[in-house]
């Protein structure tokens, strides 16, 4: 009996060939010598780095408080203004000009005397409508020939 035994070998090799850029997917084929090129150029280079270090210059202000990652709240204030203007008409009231006048005048100011009228209640006026009144009829008796004694019917 013969004992024969057949041994197979095997040998994978595996060999890279190429590779895309990390930055630009660009293929880039490889020699086989040296360490694989990441990159197919060094502006991909520099653009992969600056991403990377932006990214952990970000997570590092996020982690002391320097910067949020909320969004951005604005406060906006609204002011509003309104004009109102009011438009006062004043006539400008002369005394009356005439005797007739005088006595519509004064009878005007009898009725708001009177009980139910404007100036009744109004007490704090009073001394001043009679010092005027008295200051008035005194002037009508330096006006008359006579004075107050012949307008009264006295004399």
């Amino acid at each position: 009996m013969s004992d024969t035994h057949e041994v197979e070998r095997v040998e994978i090799r595996d060999r890279l060939q190429g590779r895309t850029c990390a930055w630009c997917a660009t293929y880039i084929s490889y020699s086989g010598r040296g360490r694989p090129p990441r990159y197919c150029s060094k502006s991909c280079r520099n653009r992969a780095w600056e991403v990377r270090t932006a990214e952990r210059r970000l997570q590092r202000d996020i982690a002391t408080a320097a910067v949020r990652a909320e969004p951005v709240r604005e406060v906006h204030t609204q002011t509003t203004v309104r004009t109102r203007t009011r438009v006062e008409i004043r006539v400008e009231r002369r005394p009356p000009a005439t005797a007739q006048d005088w006595v519509k005048h004064l009878a005007a100011l009898t009725d708001q005397l009177r009980a139910g009228g404007s100036l009744a209640p109004q007490h704090w006026h009073h001394n001043k409508l009679y010092n005027a009144l008295m200051k008035a009829l005194m002037a009508v008796g330096e006006a008359h020939p006579g004075g107050l004694d012949r307008l009264a019917g006295r004399r």
